[in-house]
């Protein structure tokens, strides 16, 4: 792996964190829509950082979810509860965004806030691994 891909990852990992930070200011505001969004982006930005550490670089958010399910959750090389996770946010984000009259309520926000901050640092953890070994 060259700089060029260990910067990316990098920088990958740091949208990561701020969309965790964000998702936690949206939570404190009652604006649960809007952490979940930023929640989703949360494990968007830290699984697309993980496809890149074996030159994986979908451009679609279905591409992303399928091969996170197909060469990380199913290999077991990730937890099936945080491959869940992602796909239930990946399914609460479109439906927050994009579906009219519906709203997060501020008991499913804090649960799934517990519980990104712990997937991504499950994530980064093999990410971590996965650049000593290179």
């Amino acid at each position: 792996m060259n700089e060029a891909e260990i910067t990316l990852i990098r920088y990958r990992m740091d949208r990561s964190k701020e969309a965790l930070s964000a998702a936690k200011l949206m939570y404190e505001k009652s604006h649960y829509n809007d952490a979940v969004n930023r929640l989703y982006y949360s494990c968007f930005y830290a699984v697309i950082a993980l496809l890149a550490t074996e030159g994986i670089h979908p451009s679609k958010h279905t591409a992303v979810r399928a091969f996170l399910n197909k060469n990380w959750i199913k290999t077991e090389k990730i937890s099936k509860e945080t491959g869940r996770l992602y796909n239930t946010l990946f399914d609460r984000r479109e439906k927050g965004d994009y579906g009219d009259y519906f709203r997060f309520s501020e008991n499913d926000v804090k649960d799934w806030l517990e519980r990104v901050e712990k997937a991504i640092e499950e994530i980064f953890q093999v990410i971590e691994r996965h650049l000593s070994d290179s």
